[in-house]
């Protein structure tokens, strides 16, 4: 799958997580992006949990 494709289907499947840790949209789109480029091989659900994992202690 394509980055942006990558990028896009992650922000979606994140949305309500995010709005309710509160973190803004710059934050939550810099770290999908960086897990995208970070994780290159890895499936959409490694990416996913990657993903959470890392909102999870910005928001700590």
């Amino acid at each position: 799958m394509h980055k942006r494709a990558v990028f896009q289907s992650l922000t979606r499947r994140l949305d309500g997580f995010t709005r309710g840790l509160g973190l803004d949209e710059l934050t939550v789109r810099t770290m999908v992006e960086t897990v995208v480029a970070d994780m290159p091989d890895q499936s959409d659900e490694e990416r996913l949990t990657e993903a959470l994992r890392r909102m999870n202690v910005a928001s700590a």
